[in-house]
């Protein structure tokens, strides 16, 4: 009958979607993490006897992760509009060491609005942050003062490091590196907590402060930020993370050195070895060794002129120097193992392949607007520790009436 309802919809926590909270939340949960919705179809038939279309588990993680990010939109604002200086959040119990870390990625989207199909496909940046409580221990000396095996290893490094030719590195190197000895020199991850977003940088800064915060980690016994050299990265850092130690990521910055190795060597033995030299040094936390070797390099070649290539040594040196000058303070690895803090953005990248697991591939397209936005919420809230999207499910309101509800067609009989 028209216009009634059943009175107890709200505390059921049923709303206009004709779906129980339980079946909700194991749809909304195979969308999480299943590589597509028709799949996440398959697996609530097969696994749940549960029969809902993709196209239908599209609209409910849409409607849900939307939910996600209006109420974390909501606590942001609250966290902001506290009068200044803002009191820190005090943690639930102390905090060894807080970490936090953001990195960028991509993800292809498309036109919304535009009707079935796909309309102005392109890539779109997304940016992803990770925060980690971690367990840390200090010590009296650095406590792994030479470069790892691995690093030192060129065939581990063959999948990191372009244009590596293992054929033409001294096998003796190549072949006999002694296996290092584990140790717990290495910060250990207790718990973490993710989030992603196709929001700039600013917007995106803002939501990483509100959710440290909520974590208590200003108020952390230790705090660090681990990020790669894009500058936006730090600026968020300066503007809301002050208090952290800034540490470039140590990958990223071998990177940089393994490719200016080649462009002031003459083949690959050399440039490898130049390499290794360079990484222990680096390791050490000797950057400004390197620099200086750079600017000899550089007045050997001479100054890059402005209209050569990007390719031209001249100019890859140049930028070399320029990207350790920008970085060298935060580079300073032998104190950071020392005082117990990460040196490698690791976990970072590991969840970014996470969550590009679900997002990412050259046949998905995310709408610009709330499914795109949605679909990272709803992910990152997945690969959260703190159950966060459980809890969202659980606790979201009821609706007393259901909107969506069909209206009987008049019968031919009635009809005028």
């Amino acid at each position: 009958m028209i216009g009634i309802f059943f009175p107890q919809r709200v505390a059921l926590k049923l709303d206009g979607c004709s779906y129980s909270p339980q079946v909700l939340k194991k749809a909304i949960t195979v969308s999480s993490h299943a590589p597509s919705f028709l799949l996440g179809s398959k697996l609530l038939s097969v696994v749940g006897g549960i029969k809902i279309s993709g196209r239908q588990l599209n609209k409910l993680t849409t409607r849900i992760g939307s939910e996600i990010v209006a109420a974390q939109g909501v606590r942001r604002a609250a966290y902001f509009d506290q009068p200044l200086p803002r009191k820190p959040q005090e943690p639930a119990t102390p905090i060894s060491l807080a970490v936090v870390s953001n990195d960028g990625g991509m993800m292809q989207t498309r036109r919304a609005g535009g009707g079935r199909g796909v309309h102005d496909p392109h890539w779109r940046e997304t940016k992803n942050a990770l925060f980690l409580r971690m367990n840390s221990i200090s010590f009296d000396a650095d406590p792994h003062p030479h470069l790892p095996a691995c690093f030192a290893d060129p065939r581990q490094m063959k999948t990191l490091l372009a244009g590596i030719n293992t054929e033409s590195i001294a096998g003796p190197e190549a072949n006999q590196l002694a296996e290092e000895t584990p140790s717990n020199w290495r910060p250990e991850v207790l718990y973490r907590t993710c989030l992603s977003s196709l929001a700039d940088s600013e917007a995106f800064g803002r939501m990483m402060a509100c959710e440290a915060d909520s974590r208590g980690f200003y108020c952390a016994r230790k705090q660090a930020y681990v990020a790669d050299g894009l500058p936006y990265n730090w600026t968020i850092q300066k503007r809301y993370f002050p208090s952290f130690v800034p540490i470039l990521d140590f990958v990223h910055a071998i990177e940089h050195l393994y490719v200016a190795a080649r462009h002031v060597t003459e083949d690959d033995a050399s440039a490898w070895q130049l390499f290794r030299r360079w990484s222990e040094v680096c390791w050490q936390g000797q950057i400004l060794d390197v620099i200086t070797e750079l600017r000899t390099h550089q007045q050997r070649l001479g100054e890059p002129p402005p209209d050569c290539d990007a390719t031209d040594s001249r100019r890859v040196v140049a930028k070399a120097i320029g990207y350790f000058e920008t970085n060298a303070s935060r580079m300073k690895y032998a104190e950071y193992r020392q005082a117990g803090l990460p040196t490698t953005s690791a976990h970072m990248e590991s969840f970014v392949k996470e969550l590009n697991y679900r997002v990412k591939s050259t046949e998905k397209f995310w709408n610009d607007g709330p499914s795109g936005e949605a679909i990272l919420a709803i992910r990152s809230a997945a690969l959260s520790d703190d159950n966060r999207l459980n809890s969202h499910l659980c606790n979201r309101p009821g609706q007393p009436f259901r909107p969506n509800i069909k209206q009987p067609k008049p019968s031919l009989a009635n009809a005028s």
